[in-house]
């Protein structure tokens, strides 16, 4: 029930710190600038807040963030906390929920609260529980998408590396044999975005694109089987290609949007969405 060495250290420095501006401020009759000392712009300070929790909730996020403390750091007891912060344990109870429920704080049975580390697949879960529960809203989710695309093709024009354009690449030739061939190119499409996804170099972009793919198959399939659905795309696909190719970031990006868009022209908005033309 003791926290780790880092977290104890980290606090009492805080403290300290609290108490030094706290003395300096009431000798002065002015506020003390928390920016003088190199640590005190992280200090944990006496809330005064009508809702004393949302102080505490703010104070303890901070240094999460800040990296102050450590994913594994262990905090101090809910009452070694209310003394720090002059508050009552109930505050501090109720804030410490909140950063639990938010995946901030984990705890351990016998133990007590951990900094929890935030891994890519939690953040994309989070994320994916919430479009699973919209999936009905084609354009919504096509919204999301385009966002996401856009940024990835952006990103992909200034960062693919040579075996990120090659896959790119073998995705629109298998797709172009597909096409040809009468067959349906869904596999080589999502694998041609997985791969422009690839190429951002950005893991969270890449995992959430995915999931936003995966939820939009059944419409995309639609699209696809259309009549000259398959070529269309296709066509789209490789100017997207060739974009990247040349590092034309903002070309890249317009031609994906472009792209997305001929999907959202295809379908009747629900509830009259508005759509930015």
């Amino acid at each position: 029930m003791v926290p780790t060495t880092r977290a104890r250290a980290v606090l009492e420095r805080l403290v300290e710190l609290n108490r030094i501006s706290g003395e300096l401020a009431s000798r002065s009759g002015v506020e003390v600038d928390d920016e003088a000392d190199g640590d005190a712009g992280l200090a944990l300070t006496p809330v005064r807040r009508r809702r004393l929790y949302e102080d505490v909730v703010q104070q303890l996020q901070g240094l999460i963030a800040s990296g102050r403390l450590e994913p594994g750091d262990q905090l101090p007891t809910e009452r070694a906390l209310a003394d720090q912060l002059a508050v009552s344990r109930a505050s501090v109870r109720e804030a410490l929920r909140i950063l639990e429920a938010r995946g901030m704080l984990e705890a351990r049975a016998g133990q007590g609260l951990f900094v929890r580390g935030r891994r890519t697949e939690e953040i994309v879960s989070i994320l994916a529980a919430y479009l699973m529960r919209e999936r009905e809203s084609f354009l919504e989710v096509l919204d999301v998408r385009e966002a996401l695309e856009r940024k990835a093709a952006e990103r992909a024009a200034v960062l693919a590396t040579n075996k990120d354009l090659e896959a790119i690449k073998a995705a629109l030739v298998v797709m172009q044999e597909e096409v040809l061939e009468g067959r349906l190119p869904l596999e080589s499409d999502t694998a041609f975005h997985r791969a422009l996804g690839a190429a951002s170099r950005n893991e969270v972009l890449s995992q959430t694109l995915d999931t936003v793919l995966g939820l939009m198959s059944q419409r995309r399939q639609e699209i696809l089987n259309s009549d000259y659905g398959g070529i269309l795309m296709l066509h789209q696909h490789v100017n997207i290609y060739r974009a990247v190719k040349n590092r034309d970031p903002a070309v890249a990006s317009q031609l994906t949007s472009a792209h997305l868009r001929e999907l959202a022209a295809t379908h009747r908005p629900r509830s009259g969405y508005p759509r930015i033309s």
